[in-house]
């Protein structure tokens, strides 16, 4: 479907252009927020109401309730489909078993796939907590994509539980079949080697996601 812009108002061509280059840019589509920032309108209900004729003469699309979910029905849009990755609450050895049951998630992220190389509708997000990978650049605060395949090679960084602990740690094996290394930078717990009935293996980081 080729886009018409002749039945577009100016105001409709700004917003609708505006979207576009913004796609282009970041590979996910903006917020409402943006979009008014982008375009200079400063009240959210004026920009719903564009977006709302927008829709209407069916030059775009959007998933009622879920923020960044506007598409854009052009073929020659640059838009690229988010995958929504979970966040978690919280990881406990309640909560392991099942990670990503409905209610141990917050809110589900628009990720765009260049984001990462591993498959997104696979994985989840952690806000982290710890400086143990600091000298890596991960941070306190940082929202990690962690990826529940695991396939494994030594140096990848895995997300661990221990006891009550969620660990973010260099995995390398042992050569110890009943043991495995997992390697921090800051390890407050000064302890490398563990054995593989006290340890559960969450994820292998993906990715980080950074919000604007």
């Amino acid at each position: 479907m080729l886009l018409d812009f002749n039945t577009l108002t100016s105001k409709q061509k700004k917003v609708y252009s505006a979207i576009e280059s913004f796609v282009k840019q970041r590979g996910i589509p903006p917020t409402v927020r943006e979009i008014g920032e982008l375009v200079g309108e400063k009240t959210p209900g004026a920009v719903h109401g564009i977006l709302n004729r927008l829709e209407q003469k069916g030059v775009i699309k959007r998933e009622v309730g879920m923020a960044r979910s506007i598409q854009l029905v052009s073929s020659e849009s640059q838009y690229v489909k988010p995958a929504y990755v979970p966040e978690l609450k919280k990881i406990t050895p309640r909560t392991a078993a099942d990670l990503v049951n409905m209610y141990n998630i917050s809110k589900y992220h628009p990720i765009s796939p260049d984001v990462s190389e591993a498959e997104l509708n696979d994985c989840f997000i952690v806000k982290w907590h710890d400086d143990s990978l600091s000298e890596s650049g991960i941070k306190p605060g940082d929202m990690l994509i962690f990826s529940r395949n695991l396939e494994l090679a030594d140096g990848d960084i895995v997300l661990a539980l221990f006891q009550n602990r969620s660990l973010l740690r260099y995995y390398y094996k042992s050569d110890n079949a009943g043991s495995i290394l997992l390697k921090a930078e800051n390890d407050i717990l000064e302890k490398e080697l563990f054995d593989k009935n006290e340890i559960i293996l969450l994820g292998k980081l993906a990715g980080r996601y950074t919000r604007y």
